[in-house]
């Protein structure tokens, strides 16, 4: 073994023995091989540990504090397995680096990346960061083997692109992940494949996506792993590259730095928006750039998009979709919503400096589902209860009661609160079981909360009909919308309710009924001379009656769950 070591490698191995003998020790340890490094004059060691304020006292004070059992056989000097583990590695990395000799850069390589022996417990007590030092030696010899590279420590600030999840986690800045333990494993499963170790979650927004993968990072963190998951961004990849070919260099650039890395996980949200994403003038958009090395395994990614984005821009794309394996993301049920946020009240506690009772969880996440209902759980419940916690604090409230969370949902909805909704109801009996239906957690329908065909003789007794109507379900004056069908006789009229086509003139008209309900969810909508209307128009309502929603030309649900008609 030792034909290969330069005769200044030589003589350090020489001197550790000398170490050893000086304290009755035949076993030649890693720890002596670290006092005889760092004692050769101007060597990469003494150098690096110099900088950093040790001293030969140091390392010899943390030698005599460690009691290690060695049996030792007088007269026969023999080597740890972790300090012949050492040396055959500066060996092997002589060989890779093409040098001539084994020589001291070697050893003290070799030495900060053997794990569990006892010069890296010295160092680690010193506070010493290994990697760090690792990477010094690489970058001054100029080394540019293989496992040099998986060991390169990245300086993520130099991608203003990307953001690093892992290092989130270690400040506790992110919220815990409750439950979704079996997309988590299904997850695991898949980066952990030898082909296709890609992913991407698909769901509605707000069901959690990007909580899934935050949550990830905090599993890897708490079991220990070295491995970092990166959020990459689309949009801050592409600001910036003003000139033909600029971001086809920045992401292969990064692209470079991360592949065949198997400490770091990518993690792009909105993922649909590769497609196309960079692409001018016949130039190669980022899905087309990625494509290679993710059929190859070069690199592990997690997409998360919407079920309607990933079948519009990611299906239609077989050669991406066939390299994500693809994971569906359902909704939480009302009790898993309920389970979610008692887990997650104590920080919003700490946050607003309130108490939140279990029994106002309870009451919000029920009521955030009747009301909310273009939303989706757990975001939707969340929200709530963070604006009603903000709100009970500008008002200093030091417990958050059901009436707050009440008050903000009628915010949110543009509800207006009176007294004289069981007084009106009394001139209309057939409304009873709807007003209770609607103020009770017992509706399982998106249907609206009541539809009414109606027959009048004059235009004040309408009037008067539809004031009562908004008094006794608490809607508001602006929340009231009148439509003459006698003006939509023709089928193209249509988009007057629900928008044109994309393209087309009126696309963005903000007068359309379903704008208006975006707007107002809790509204009275009148459709007068509904007989003479087109075919289309009646099947339009008929449609809203029965499912409690419609689509628009974008794909876009309206509900008019909390609606009368």
């Amino acid at each position: 073994m030792f034909e290969k070591f330069s005769p200044q490698a030589k003589g350090i191995i020489l001197r550790s023995h000398r170490y050893a003998l000086n304290q009755n020790e035949y076993v030649v340890g890693t720890e002596f091989l670290l006092l005889a490094l760092f004692n050769e004059p101007n060597s990469s060691c003494q150098v690096l540990l110099g900088e950093l304020g040790i001293t030969e006292e140091d390392i010899k004070e943390s030698i005599d504090k460690i009691n290690v059992f060695r049996k030792n056989i007088p007269g026969l000097i023999i080597y740890t397995p972790k300090l012949r583990l050492i040396l055959e590695k500066a060996v092997d990395l002589c060989k890779k680096t093409e040098a001539d000799f084994v020589y001291e850069e070697h050893l003290f390589y070799a030495l900060l990346n053997t794990s569990d022996c006892v010069a890296c417990h010295i160092l680690d007590k010193l506070e010493v960061d290994r990697e760090e030092l690792s990477q010094e030696i690489i970058d001054v010899m100029g080394w540019t083997f293989e496992e040099a590279k998986k060991k390169q420590k990245i300086n993520w600030k130099n991608f203003s692109f990307v953001e690093n999840i892992t290092e989130l986690v270690e400040k506790g800045q992110l919220l815990p992940l409750i439950g979704r333990e079996d997309i988590l494993e299904r997850i695991n499963n898949v980066l952990n494949k030898r082909n296709k170790r890609n992913c991407i979650l698909i769901g509605n927004a707000g069901v959690g996506k990007t909580a899934i993968v935050e949550g990830l990072a905090q599993k890897y963190y708490q079991e220990k792993k070295a491995v970092q998951i990166i959020a990459l961004n689309v949009a801050s990849l592409i600001a910036g590259t003003k000139y033909r070919g600029d971001f086809e260099q920045r992401l292969k650039d990064f692209i470079d730095v991360v592949k065949n890395r198997e400490d770091i996980i990518l993690f792009i949200d909105e993922i649909h928006n590769i497609v196309n994403a960079g692409n001018s003038e016949n130039n190669l958009d980022m899905a087309n750039i990625l494509k290679p090395s993710l059929a190859r395994g070069e690199i592990r990614c997690i997409g998360a998009t919407t079920v309607d984005e990933y079948y519009k821009y990611i299906i239609s794309d077989m050669a991406l979709s066939r390299r994500f394996l693809p994971i569906f993301v359902d909704e939480p049920t009302i009790d898993e919503t309920i389970h979610i946020l008692l887990n997650t009240k104590k920080y919003y506690e700490s946050f607003h400096q309130m108490i939140i009772p279990d029994e106002t969880i309870i009451h919000l996440v029920n009521q955030v589902e009747k009301a909310l209902v273009d939303r989706f759980f757990p975001d939707k419940a969340i929200d709530v209860l963070d604006e009603s916690c903000a709100y009970a604090k500008v008002h200093n409230q030091k417990i958050l009661i059901s009436t707050t969370v009440d008050e903000i949902i009628r915010t949110i909805t543009n509800q207006h609160l009176t007294n004289q909704g069981l007084a009106n109801l009394k001139k209309y009996p057939f409304l009873k079981k709807y007003y209770l239906r609607y103020y009770s957690n017992i509706r399982a329908t998106f249907q609206p909360i009541v539809s009414i065909l109606c027959e009048y003789d004059e235009e004040k007794e309408l009037n008067c009909f539809l004031n009562d109507l908004a008094v006794i379900f608490n809607i508001r004056s602006e929340a009231i919308k009148k439509i003459n069908l006698n003006h939509f006789t023709d089928h193209h009229s249509i988009a007057n309710l629900i928008g044109a086509p994309p393209g087309y003139v009126g696309f963005d008209n903000p007068n359309t009924l379903t704008r208006f309900v975006q707007k107002y969810p809790h509204s009275l909508i009148l459709l007068k001379n509904i007989e003479g209307c087109a075919v289309n128009i009646r099947e339009l309502i008929g449609e809203i009656l029965t499912s409690g929603y419609i689509e628009d030309f974008a794909n876009h649900k309206t509900y008019f769950t909390n609606t009368i008609i």
